[in-house]
């Protein structure tokens, strides 16, 4: 048999969607499912991720939970072969679990603070990405979106750790694009804003960040979870091949606007 053409989606494509059990990744778990894709919805909380799948499955889509913390390695290879039993190899891999931390001064980060972050927004990327490519590459398809931020690209006071590890997602997402791009895989990154989630303006945590937010934003408004997960269906689409290494930002301006006038 010949092998596959570079690029050239093989059969029914199994979607993996981490951080699926609420905001942005249910949306995209969702989305994709729609989209005609078998979706393994993944979370550390088994409880939202069930319920996410069992919804999906109600409207006669293929979706199934999986329970896992992806800054193990140990629980992401069980859970990749749990995967592969039930829905079979993946093509399409959404790393969308992330961890922003409390909001606090440099001098005031602990070593464990630090490693959390960067082993869940970080590492849990190489933990996919190291057994999932190789097998990308023997199939001539695959899709990598990695859901950073614009804190990825700018900096921001009192969240250091974060914006760190969001760079460093960029970073990574442009080395995958160019290593593994030759043989019909792609790695994008997409920076959202502000987006209507428990993550997004985080009003109790900051007092009056809703205001100041809405403030800046030349749209007057935050993102709503289903915008975020168009832009990763966009990406998986074959017509999209040629879209690789692009960091696709969705703020509503905010990064367009230098705020001096």
């Amino acid at each position: 048999m010949a092998a596959p053409r570079p690029g050239r989606r093989p059969g029914r494509t199994t979607a993996l969607v981490t951080g699926a059990g609420q905001g942005i990744g249910a949306a995209i778990a969702e989305t994709l499912a729609r989209a005609g894709h078998a979706v393994a919805a993944v979370d550390r909380c088994e409880d939202t991720v069930r319920a996410v799948a069992a919804r999906l499955r109600r409207r006669r889509l293929v979706a199934r939970a999986f329970v896992a913390d992806v800054s193990r390695s140990a629980d992401v290879a069980r859970l990749l072969e749990q995967v592969d039993a039930e829905l079979g190899p993946v093509s399409i891999l959404v790393n969308n679990a992330g961890v922003g931390g409390p909001f606090h001064r440099v001098d005031q980060v602990s070593d464990e603070e630090w490693d959390w972050i960067f082993h869940t927004n970080v590492k849990s990327v190489l933990h996919f990405c190291r057994p999932l490519l190789p097998a990308m590459k023997q199939r001539g398809f695959g899709r990598v979106i990695n859901i950073a931020s614009i804190q990825g690209l700018v900096g921001a006071a009192r969240s250091s750790t974060y914006v760190a590890s969001k760079h460093a997602m960029i970073g990574y997402t442009r080395a995958i694009a160019a290593e593994w791009g030759p043989f019909g895989i792609t790695c994008n990154a997409i920076c959202p804003g502000y987006v209507e989630t428990r993550m997004g303006i985080q009003e109790e945590a900051v007092s009056g960040q809703r205001r100041r937010v809405l403030a800046r934003t030349p749209t007057r408004r935050v993102a709503t979870p289903e915008e975020i997960a168009y832009l990763v269906l966009s990406l998986v689409d074959d017509r999209a091949g040629h879209v690789n290494g692009s960091v696709l930002v969705a703020d509503g301006g905010i990064l367009a606007d230098a705020g001096v006038s």
